[in-house]
This record gives structure tokens, C-alpha cells and sequence, in this order.
């Protein structure tokens, strides 16, 4: 469909009161919204480092803590679409507090776990308790920023998740050597309560300093609030000519569900690198201290914010899949080179790092396929649907990671085959959404135009 007029004039990159709204936003919504993301991702991959606590502490097979990994996800897939809209009903500001403060109180209780079963039971009401956050604030960025700008934004976002790792993996590091044994408390147990208080303090900053949307917010002026609303009531007409329409709508989209396995996909590929890198470095690299293994895990994760970082700012694509797929051809090349080199310690981790930088990049891209698409009610359930679905992969993959690893006798190199055989996939049904449509419509046209009299 093309774009009207007044979409164009409104989203034109070189008015001065455009730039100057989108300059203003950029400074006062994204930090906060970053901040809140970096927590919520260091709170769930902070088990990484618990690991070798929760071994000793309960004697936790590979199997085990891949359930224990996962099973966060299950109680966030319950909970994704009912939360994504309980935030439709009572706003951001609202809603997203009270995602902060309830996974941050279940997050620092999971240091009081006296056994695996009360750890399995945290994990999976931390999952209750954040359902709704990601896709919540992909939705409220849908309300700031336009088409063009947005992959940007959401990839300043989802730097978030990068640079958790590298900042979470020398500072759980820390807490491991330094904290443990401090009030007769052990390490890991100090990673999640240290994790879980600083989401309560955020979440009351953002109640203090968010707004539900432009028209509410003062420190834009009428010209910056007017040209901006101007432009975003364009876009969503233009979306809401070809999307579904309403929540059960969705549920039936062959689109929407397609993209929910796109993602499924993707962060198979990207999960295990999450909760298994540290101990993929500990097997290649030998014996060493937290906080060396911190720092080597690490630098994946530091080369991956810099390739989001750049990506998000050179990509206007506006909807366009062939991004995303170059990202995962990048990244199952880059699995398959790691997993037959991995008793070459410096090329594993040479090839570990690019299939990391490909794996996180592709999820930013891959956003501006449904936000592009979806538009009203069926917004807040088809993003959230997407994101549920597609974070099912956090609880398969790592658990599937897990399994095989402990059927290969500790093998790090076949579970590697989850990890390809998602990135192949992904691109495979990519294809089938985008393209095959396309190639058949122009099928269409022509045998329509050959019939058509002269």
C-alpha cells in the first residue's frame, strides 16, 4: 500500500519541529526504558553464574539447571498476552511499575531458596511477574517513535541484553569471589538478592518520570507534540488497513503466527549462547577464577552491543526482512565453525563472538517486521503473542541444550546443532512469509495481464 501524503509530509526527516520532538524523546524516555530492560535481562541470565552454586549447593544436573533456566518462560507465556492487556487498560506508567517491583521481589527472594523445587518455583513466578514488560514497551515505543526511527529505538534498546552480559558477567564474577561466605550467606545467593533490589528502586523512578504518551508529555512543545501525533495517527491508519483487527483477530493471523515462529527461531539461537556461554568458556579456557570467567564471557556479549549499536543506526529498512535474514545466515555459519573448532580455544572464540553479534542483532531487526504491521487492539496482543511465543525458546532451547549435552557425556559441540538448525529455519519461513507471497502475486498480475484483451 503506498503512503499517503500527509504520512510523508509528517515523517520528512528534515523538519526542524520533527527532529527537535524525536531529539527530546530520545533523551527523556529512552534511558529509563534501557535502564528498566538492562535489569530485567541481568535479573534472568544472572542463574548463568549460579550455576556451579546451585551444583554444590543441590547437586544439580545439566538437565536440571537447563529446566531451571527455563522454566521462567512457562510463566511468562501464561502471562504475556493477559499483562500486555492489563497495559492497554491502565497505561504504561502503571503497568510497567508494577512488572519492576513484583520481578524484582521475586528476584531477591530466590536467594532464600532452600532447595531445587523452591528454585524452580521462583523462576517460574519470575516469569509471571515480568510477562508483559518486553513487549509493553515495544508497544509504548510504537507511541513516540514513527517507522523510520523505530528500529533504531528498539535496537538502543535491546542493547540492553549485550550489555547486561558484559557488564553482568565480571559483576556476578565479583559477587561470587567477594561476597561469598559474607553473614554466612553463599555467592549464588548473593547474586539474586544484590540482582532483584535495584529493579524495586527503578521501577519507582519510572513511575516518577514516565508518561503514557505525547499528547500528555509537557516538555514537548504544541508544534513538537502536534507534528509528532500527526505523523504517528498517519502510520497507524496506514497499518490498520491491512492488519487484523482486534484481539481475537490476531490469534487467526497467519502473519502474526508465522512471525511468533520467526522468533521462536531466533532466540534458540540466542538463549543458549545466554545461559551456557559461561560454561562453554570454562571447558575451552581450563580452570579459572569468577571473575576471569566474567570477563571472558564477556566479550562476546561487548562485540554484540557494538554491532546492535551500529546496525540500528544504519538500518531504515521499515519492515523489510532481508536484514534480519542476512544476520542469520551470519550466525548459523558462525555456530557451524564454532562447534568443529572448539578444542582451538582462540578460533571458538573468535567464531563464538561473530555467531554472538549476528545471534543478538537479528532480534532488533527482526522488530520492525511486526510493529510495521500490526496496529490497534491487535498491537498490544499481537506483539505480546510474538514475544510469548517466541520466548518459548527460552525454556526449549536451553533445556534441549542441557539434555544433550548430559546424552553426549558433556559434549559442547552437538547441542551447537539447536542453535544452526534454528538460524536455517528462520530464514526458511522468513522466505515463505515474505517473498513466496510476493513472487505469487506477480504470478498473478502477469497471467491476469496476458488474459486481459488488447
Amino acid at each position: 500500500m503506498n503512503k499517503s501524503i500527509g504520512a510523508q509530509s509528517a515523517t520528512d526527516p528534515v523538519d526542524p519541529v520533527h527532529t527537535s520532538a524525536l531529539r527530546k524523546i530520545t533523551r527523556r524516555v529512552m534511558p529509563i526504558l534501557v535502564l528498566g530492560y538492562f535489569i530485567s535481562y541481568l535479573d534472568r541470565i544472572n542463574i548463568s553464574f549460579a550455576k556451579f552454586g546451585l551444583e554444590e549447593s543441590f547437586g544439580m544436573s545439566a538437565t536440571a539447571y537447563g529446566f531451571a533456566a527455563g522454566i521462567f518462560f512457562l510463566g511468562y507465556i501464561l502471562f504475556e498476552v493477559p499483562s500486555s492487556i492489563m497495559m492497554r487498560r491502565y497505561g504504561a506508567r502503571f503497568w510497567l511499575t508494577r512488572i519492576m517491583v513484583t520481578w524484582g521481589l521475586v528476584a531477591a527472594a530466590m536467594a532464600f531458596a532452600p532447595g531445587p523445587n523452591w528454585i524452580y518455583a521462583l523462576r517460574f513466578l519470575l516469569g509471571v511477574a515480568e510477562a508483559g514488560f518486553f513487549p509493553g514497551v515495544i508497544l509504548y515505543l510504537t507511541q513516540w517513535f514513527p517507522n523510520k526511527q523505530r528500529t533504531k529505538a528498539i535496537a538502543t534498546l535491546m542493547m540492553s541484553i549485550p550489555i547486561a552480559s558484559v557488564l553482568g558477567g565480571p559483576v556476578n564474577g565479583f559477587i561470587l569471589d567477594t561476597f561469598d561466605g559474607v553473614l554466612g550467606i553463599d555467592g549464588w545467593r548473593w547474586l539474586f538478592l544484590l540482582g532483584g533490589l535495584p529493579a524495586i528502586l527503578i521501577g519507582g523512578i519510572f513511575y516518577l518520570v514516565v508518561v503514557d504518551s505525547p499528547d500528555k508529555a509537557k516538555w514537548l512543545t504544541p508544534a513538537e507534540r502536534t507534528s509528532l501525533m500527526r505523523t504517528l495517527a498517519a502510520e497507524e491508519l496506514e497499518r490498520s488497513a491491512g492488519a487484523p483487527q482486534g484481539h481475537g483477530a490476531m490469534f487467526k493471523d497467519k502473519r502474526v503466527l508465522g512471525l511468533a515462529l520467526v522468533y521462536f527461531l531466533i532466540l534458540s539461537g540466542a538463549y543458549p549462547l545466554t545461559y551456557w556461554l559461561p560454561t562453554i568458556v570454562a571447558d575451552v579456557g581450563g580452570a579459572m577464577s569468577g571473575l576471569h570467567l566474567g570477563l571472558l564471557s564477556a566479550i562476546p556479549f561487548a562485540f554484540a552491543a557494538l554491532a546492535m549499536y551500529i546496525v540500528g543506526r544504519r538500518i531504515r529498512s521499515e519492515g523489510s526482512p532481508v536484514p534480519v535474514v542476512v544476520t542469520l545466515v551470519v550466525a548459523g555459519l558462525a555456530f557451524i565453525v564454532t562447534a568443529v573448532s572448539l578444542d582451538l580455544p582462540l578460533i571458538a572464540m573468535v567464531t563464538v563472538t561473530v555467531a554472538t553479534m549476528a545471534a543478538q542483532t537479528a532480534k532488533p531487526l527482526f522488530w520492525s517486521l511486526p510493529t510495521a504491521y500490526l496496529s490497534g487492539a491487535a498491537a498490544a496482543s499481537g506483539i505480546a503473542l510474538i514475544n510469548s511465543l517466541g520466548n518459548a525458546a527460552g525454556f526449549a532451547s536451553p533445556y534441549a541444550f542441557g539434555w544433550i549435552k548430559d546424552a553426549t557425556d558433556g559434549n559442547n559441540a552437538a547441542p551447537m546443532l539447536v542453535m544452526i538448525a534454528a538460524s536455517l529455519l528462520a530464514i526458511v519461513i522468513i522466505a515463505a512469509l515474505y517473498w513466496r507471497p510476493r513472487r505469487t502475486k506477480l504470478h498473478h498480475t502477469t497471467k491476469a495481464s496476458e488474459c486481459t484483451p488488447a
